[in-house]
């Protein structure tokens, strides 16, 4: 199934956002800068054009041999951070052994039903029945939660609960309740042992795409590679965000492309318009949606918080532009026909043609940016003096 390609503006980062933007037909005095439908050997020369406009926006001054602190012990892969991984896909592969008989003990995965009662009455909200609860939780009720503790399997068992004195429901703070309960099963998870024969018949369901890792050892040398690639890329990052943070603090920003602007605050709007309407259902109006989903206070918060985060994007976009520019930095057809192609796998698309049939051309000025980003993490990271501020003494 095809999961729909669009912005993700509001959760993605600033640079690595695949931003659907649409045209427009309003004209600037300068050359435009927002993305239109071009073909994948056109992006190299958007590069050097876009630069020249960004550029009377904005002067970034001499950045390279900056130094930015990291604490370089945050991106070492220890052998604990293997075995956890491991654990990890163990758990992933658990069974679950059904107890019907015996008594709970906290931490046990319990289903069961509940009857409450104020007053001999049963109040709104406090039945259920073949629950799924984890005793210790605390999702329920403390009275309630501790109560569960050595019950036997399959007997109803009366508990007496106060319920708290800051209860949202002013119906039941500080009242006392007797819920009425039967657990009805234990499930108790059984993680399977890890052996070479494990390994052999899970790997590829793990996602692990090296059809040579068949033994535990080797599942510890792909592991310890993907976790070093991961932390790798956090570490790029990090440092980016770090010189980045120089750069872009208290830079002289005379203004901003004007039709590129409005196209990022049209996608965030609609990024929101299509969610809300995915969900109008449930909310009386977008507002309340964005009250709900996104805890703005009203229209015009949300519309202040576009404004400046288009803002905040496309002045990175524009530095990194101009970083690009000024090193002879670009993005080949073969560049963004390969991170098309990966899309298009994991978006369930036949091809990365299949997307531009989809989406139409403008998708090559997307993803050659969202390539040169990653270019220009590099480089600036090639290009600035870490210092290492791992305190010895740990």
């Amino acid at each position: 199934m095809k999961k729909k390609l669009f912005s993700v503006l509001l959760v993605g980062a600033l640079a690595a956002s695949l931003v659907a933007c649409g045209k427009t037909e309003k004209k600037e005095a300068k050359a435009s800068t927002a993305n239109t439908e071009i073909n994948a050997e056109e992006y190299a020369g958007t590069i050097t054009s876009n630069a020249g406009v960004y550029k009377t926006f904005v002067n970034l001054s001499d950045w390279k041999g900056m130094s930015v602190d990291l604490k370089e012990s945050d991106y070492v892969v220890l052998d604990s951070d293997v075995e956890d991984y491991i654990k990890s896909m163990l758990e992933s592969k658990a069974t679950t052994n059904v107890i019907t008989e015996g008594t709970t003990k906290a931490g046990d995965v319990i289903k069961l039903d509940y009857s409450g009662k104020l007053d001999g009455t049963a109040f709104s909200g406090g039945t259920a029945t073949d629950v799924t609860y984890t005793i210790g939780s605390g999702k329920f009720i403390e009275d309630l939660d501790k109560g569960l503790v050595g019950l036997t399997v399959g007997q109803e068992t009366d508990i007496t609960c106060v319920f708290p004195e800051s209860y949202y429901n002013s119906d039941l703070a500080g009242k006392t309740t007797v819920f009425t309960v039967t657990v009805n099963e234990i499930d108790e998870s059984v993680v399977p042992e890890l052996t070479d024969e494990w390994v052999a018949a899970n790997a590829a369901s793990l996602g692990i795409e090296d059809s040579s890792v068949t033994t535990v050892e080797q599942l510890r040398t792909y592991v310890r590679s993907y976790l070093e690639t991961q932390a790798s890329s956090s570490r790029s990052s990090a440092i980016f965000d770090a010189a980045y943070k120089q750069m872009s603090d208290g830079l002289d920003v005379s203004d901003y492309p004007s039709e590129e602007l409005t196209d990022l605050i049209n996608t965030l709007n609609s990024n929101v318009d299509a969610e809300y309407q995915s969900y109008s259902s449930s909310y009386s109006s977008k507002e309340e949606y964005l009250k709900s989903a996104y805890k703005f206070d009203s229209l015009d918060a949300f519309n202040e918080y576009a404004d400046n985060y288009a803002k905040q994007y496309l002045l990175q976009k524009m530095i990194v532009t101009m970083i690009a520019a000024d090193n002879n930095i670009t993005v080949t057809a073969d560049d963004i026909n390969s991170t098309g192609e990966e899309l298009a796998s994991y978006y369930g698309y036949d091809d990365y043609n299949d997307i531009l049939d989809t989406y139409g051309k403008t998708m090559n000025s997307e993803i050659g940016y969202q390539v040169l980003y990653q270019k220009i993490v590099d480089f600036v990271c090639e290009n600035v003096t870490v210092n290492d501020t791992t305190d010895t003494a740990e």
